[in-house]
């Protein structure tokens, strides 16, 4: 609506007057807002599907592009608490729609009778999450940064294998034939396929088991039966798979479509046609199918792309994300700003492209657990460069280096081995006198760069340093 679209300026029509939007022009809106970016990781409908009719058709439209809604989240907020906000809103914002107390109970009236709804719609589907949403702001920001889920721990039951069949040929012209005892079909595998639309754990975070079908059992006229159901999860790239009891590395999923087996299905028995024999023709032995497996499984979500951004709070790494990628990170002045890892593509020369992966900010004794502490850090393992970014206004930019260093060293020694440069951020800050001081006093043993992603300065040569150092390590 903010481009002043044909369709944008219908749908502000219906707003101005406290009105839901008609679905063909809501529709078409998001139709061409998801065409027009067919690069994006993820997108998030914000206050949309508004009916079921319009989840209905999302859903539609999205199997189309083979991809699907991953979770449905609604804030839980007072009806009075809600007017008051919106009518603070308005005063900031200059919207009409927000002015006025009647049209915003009338939008609420319309939301609780067809909006509503659509969380049952979803819920119906284990992909709702009701989420309170008052409280002060970083204590919702935490309580939604909960649904980005990169550990999840299951029970998985693979299928049992049919029986063999211990039967004999019979009909009208042999009451005496030899055995024909089909095997019994395989018991359903849990499988794990790699799907590149995913960027969370998050429709696993509640399904505790995982169970398979088991193998049918084999027949006469040596018939195999059929195999169980295999289960197949979509997960991230980047999904690790654990065993929960050793804690063994048994896997990863790196590309779109991969799939591992999880947990295998036993094998059908053999029926008794394998064991006539030239002492026993008519063997009325066959096997028990092999009891599928029973175990936990750990699946631990580290984020992949080629550079990783390492930095304190506020370093402004989400500002270069939002800059040299089409990510849309928010970006604001106060620390946490980032709660989960946001990934951006990096056009380069010749049509030649990176991922650049920001990860939340790391704080002095991470590695022990505070500010986001240890669940963020496993990312950094993934990237195969870090950039460490620390702004010119530090006090002292090469000991924040240095913090920074010493927490991935204590988190993973074999961090400190990937290559690495340094990011000193916002330079627009301070004329170049004064960045030249700078960087007399620095003490660092890695290529290092000045940068500002709101001037837009030095960032060609960042891109540049980064395509080297990364195709350096490819080599």
């Amino acid at each position: 609506m903010g481009n002043n679209t044909e369709l944008g300026l219908k749908a502000k029509e219906y707003m101005a007057k406290g009105e839901l939007v008609p679905d063909e022009v809501t529709i078409g809106m998001l139709k061409n807002k998801v065409n027009a970016n067919p690069e994006a990781k993820g997108i998030i409908f914000d206050g949309f599907p508004r009916t079921i009719p319009q989840a209905e058709a999302l859903d539609a439209f999205l199997a189309e592009k083979d991809t699907e809604v991953s979770a449905l989240i609604a804030m839980d907020v007072p009806e009075e608490e809600l007017v008051k906000r919106l009518l603070g809103r308005g005063e900031s914002s200059g919207r009409a729609d927000d002015k006025d107390e009647n049209i915003i109970r009338n939008r609420i009236a319309v939301y609780n009778s067809e909006t509503a709804p659509v969380f049952e719609y979803y819920k119906s589907k284990n992909k709702s999450k009701l989420i309170p949403g008052t409280g002060s702001k970083d204590e919702i920001f935490n309580r939604l940064t909960t649904n980005f889920v990169d550990y999840v721990k299951i029970c998985c039951r693979s299928g049992a294998g049919g029986a063999g069949s211990s039967h004999f040929f019979r009909d009208k012209m042999n009451s005496m034939g030899g055995p024909d005892g089909g095997d019994g079909g395989r018991g359903g595998h849990i499988i794990l396929r790699g799907n590149s639309n995913v960027w969370t754990l998050l429709a696993l975070k509640y399904k505790k088991h995982v169970i398979a079908t088991p193998g049918m059992p084999g027949t006469g006229n040596q018939s195999t039966g059929a195999s169980g159901k295999d289960v197949i999860l979509d997960v991230p790239l980047g999904t690790v798979a654990k065993d929960f009891e050793t804690g063994r590395i048994e896997f990863e999923i790196t590309s779109h479509d991969e799939t591992r087996i999880l947990a295998k299905g036993g094998r059908g028995g053999l029926g008794n046609a394998h064991f006539k024999s030239a002492t026993n023709q008519t063997p009325e032995y066959s096997q028990t199918g092999e009891a599928g497996e029973e175990v936990w499984k750990v699946l631990e979500l580290k984020v992949l792309a080629d550079v990783g951004l390492v930095g304190f709070p506020n370093a402004g790494k989400s500002s270069l994300l939002a800059t040299i990628t089409a990510a849309k990170p928010e970006v604001a002045s106060y620390p946490f700003t980032t709660l989960i890892p946001n990934l951006g593509i990096v056009k380069y020369r010749d049509h030649k492209s990176f991922i650049m992966a920001d990860i939340p900010g790391i704080i002095e004794n991470a590695h022990e657990g505070k500010g986001l502490g240890l669940r963020f850090l496993r990312h950094i393992e993934r990237n195969s460069v870090l950039l460490f970014m620390v702004p010119i206004d530090a006090e002292d930019i090469s000991k924040e280096y240095d913090i920074l260093l010493n927490e991935l060293k204590m988190y993973n020694p074999e961090l400190v081995d990937k290559p690495r440069m340094l990011a000193i951020t916002k330079i627009d800050l301070v004329d170049d006198e004064l960045r030249k001081l700078i960087e007399k006093e620095m003490k660092v043993d890695i290529p290092y760069y000045f940068i500002s992603s709101v001037a837009e300065k030095g960032l060609t040569e960042l891109k540049d340093a980064l395509w080297i150092m990364m195709n350096k390590e490819k080599d």
